[in-house]
């Protein structure tokens, strides 16, 4: 068999390789964080006297997006809430406090995470690509927050709950939950690019390739 001949067919083969490994890094790790997220979900801080409350649970989903894609992110968040609600049940407002965790946890996942890949990709500096990114996510996050607390909140609890939130019930509601999600944005896109910087040995050579 001729070297090029063989070399030739060789190729494919290591393609197909490297395909069934980004898959199994990708479940893996996905697996792995959406565990990290639970248990950090469980780590509340009460505010607002204890109405709400603040956690960290998005910063592994933030940093699935960046290493393996938006859609590792947004797993991340759902494996994390429907893990959350099978241990502690749908409490006392019925699965509204995950519903919200998930829509704006994506919310700001998905374009925190494709900035940022893109950035990364095109070999930005990650001083620079963390202020876009941070602000994309923070903007995302807080006016989904903003849209789905005031469209959702009143036929849920209305249909679950049979209270009726509307007025200046529902304003205050959404002006505190608006607070949380902008405290929690914040937070997100001030901690998550060292943790980045500190482990893109593991994912910047593979995303650079446009993996």
């Amino acid at each position: 068999m001729r070297p090029g001949l063989f070399s030739y067919a060789a190729v494919p083969e290591r393609e197909k390789t490297m395909q069934v490994n980004r898959k199994t890094r990708y479940i893996v790790f996905t697996g792995v964080l959406s565990l990290l997220a639970t248990v950090l979900y469980f780590i509340e801080v009460p505010i607002f006297g204890g109405y709400l409350k603040l956690d960290f649970s998005d910063i592994p989903a933030l940093l699935a997006g960046v290493m393996f894609g938006p859609s590792s992110g947004i797993a991340v968040e759902l494996i994390k809430n429907l893990i959350h609600l099978g241990i502690r049940g749908l409490g006392d407002t019925f699965g509204y406090g995950n519903l919200m965790n998930f829509i704006v946890g994506t919310a700001a996942v998905v374009p925190y995470s494709a900035v940022m890949r893109a950035g990364l990709r095109k070999d930005v500096s990650m001083g620079k690509i963390s202020v876009l990114s941070g602000a994309a996510g923070i903007a995302a996050m807080v006016s989904v927050g903003v849209i789905a607390n005031y469209l959702i909140a009143p036929p849920f609890f209305g249909a679950v709950m049979h209270v009726t939130l509307s007025g200046a019930a529902l304003w205050a509601a959404v002006g505190a939950a608006t607070i949380l999600n902008a405290i929690k944005s914040v937070i997100l896109a001030l901690i998550s690019p060292p943790i980045l910087t500190a482990c893109k040995k593991y994912y910047l050579p593979e995303l650079r390739r446009g993996a």
